[in-house]
């Protein structure tokens, strides 16, 4: 075709040649996410590739979008593929013995978010904005020096379980973006959280060894709560692996409060990075941690002593402790939010409408309906025991391994003065093991 460029030519011709080894060699339903994060497909196609009734058919479409597209497709396409060159050496292989991308260098790619044959573009922030943000993190720049490994841990790649194949890519420096939203002090009633701001401080710590530009933002009303979610939202993820969402807050019936009030559900906030909204983070994991009650109900726990009782003994044990208070606690709404000065609740939280992408992982503190408990000293219950076994652990295992060692710690280790108990409740769409693998980058 005449006035065709000559990387267009090289471009058309190897896209002929590969046609076999990409119908027969190509995982479309995987390609497919890095590509529509790089803008190289409209959510329509990408829908339609993650849609369909199996492999050879979604590398159909994939192939029949390649066609469609602008003579960068190719070292698009090979970008995706050695974000995990273990699992596609093979095809990278096959793609460079037709095709030499080293050839056309003075090509300029174009940028991610950038519209490919009149798609849409994806959202960022400008440039000026984005390095504003980043800049209220507390990652240490120069990023010279990595966070430190824990002192005789192995790496994840050192272990018996680990397989590149099944674990998401977590090597990018930094990590991704974590925000900790961390409301104290309400204006609409609610008494102060007292102990939230241990929980900060050591979820800071904790992200910044674990590699993330971190960002603590502190009494946030509604709209600012909603603000700070779509920057971090409109931020470019393409040079990140992950993200990472903390709200320390009252919470009740599935939504959080603001400090002014505002009930805000849970999946208010996921929604900002699903796939319709966040490109750049499908195929990505999106970490949410929240320290908030979800409900009224207290835990009176069972002795282990006592598991001889037959079940509807124990059923009937609780069902008495559980009426006695809520007479004197929960028909009283002043009482549900009254501070006790060392162990004290964070009223809410209950069922909520999970998020539809793939790749979200929330970890609640406490199972839907009950509430979950602080401690003035120390922090909460979950955050003091989420903090110390992922510096323990994060280094060697994947994260629901940890959640489960952290749901044993809270589960055995904290009791409050009247005897109360509490177990945390994640709640997983991972599609694969995620390692964090601090202070190893590619």
């Amino acid at each position: 075709m005449a006035g065709r460029t000559p990387k267009e030519k090289a471009v058309g011709r190897a896209l002929v040649q590969l046609n076999k080894v990409l119908h027969d060699k190509m995982d479309g339903f995987d390609v497919c996410v890095g590509l529509y994060g790089r803008g190289q497909l409209t959510y329509r196609e990408y829908e339609q590739i993650r849609t369909a009734k199996n492999v050879p058919a979604a590398n159909s479409e994939l192939v029949a979008t390649f066609h469609r597209r602008g003579p960068e497709i190719l070292d698009i396409l090979l970008q995706v593929l050695e974000d995990e060159e273990d699992a596609h050496s093979y095809l990278i292989r096959k793609i460079k013995e037709v095709y030499d991308p080293k050839k056309f260098e003075e090509s300029q790619l174009p940028s991610v978010g950038a519209s490919a044959r009149g798609h849409p573009v994806i959202p960022v922030l400008s440039d000026e904005n984005e390095k504003e943000f980043l800049g209220n993190g507390d990652w240490p720049l120069p990023m010279t020096t990595p966070p430190p490994v824990q002192p005789g841990l192995r790496s994840p790649i050192e272990t018996t379980d680990y397989n590149p194949k099944m674990a998401y890519k977590m090597s990018t420096r930094p990590r991704g973006v974590a925000v900790i939203v961390n409301n104290r002090l309400f204006t609409c009633g609610m008494k102060e959280r007292i102990g939230t701001d241990k929980d900060a401080d050591a979820l800071t710590r904790l992200f910044i060894f674990l590699g993330y530009y971190t960002n603590r933002f502190d009494n946030l009303t509604g709209r600012d709560m909603h603000k700070k979610l779509k920057e971090v939202a409109n931020l470019d993820h393409s040079k990140f692996d992950s993200l990472a969402v903390v709200f320390l807050t009252h919470g009740i019936n599935g939504k959080l409060y603001s400090t002014d009030g505002d009930l805000i559900p849970v999946d208010d906030f996921t929604k900002y990075f699903d796939g319709v909204n966040c490109p750049l983070l499908i195929g990505k994991p999106k970490v949410f941690i929240i320290q908030a009650c979800r409900g009224g109900k207290f835990d009176y726990g069972v002795e282990t002593e006592s598991t001889d009782l037959g079940e509807s003994q124990v059923i009937e044990v609780m069902k008495q402790n559980y009426d006695n208070i809520s007479e004197k606690a929960l028909d009283d709404e002043e009482k549900f939010f009254d501070h006790q000065p060392t162990e004290d609740t964070d009223g809410g939280g209950g069922s909520q409408a999970l998020p539809v992408e793939a790749d979200f992982i929330l970890a609640y503190a406490t199972v839907p309906g009950y509430v979950s408990w602080r401690n003035s000293e120390y922090g909460s219950w979950f955050i003091k025991a989420f903090t110390d076994t992922m510096f323990e652990l994060a280094s060697t295992e994947h994260f629901l391994d940890i959640l489960t060692e952290v749901n044993r710690r809270v589960a055995l280790d904290f009791q409050s003065k009247g005897r109360n108990k509490q177990i945390p409740s994640p709640v997983t769409m991972l599609t694969r093991k995620l390692y964090f693998r601090p202070g190893l980058y590619s």
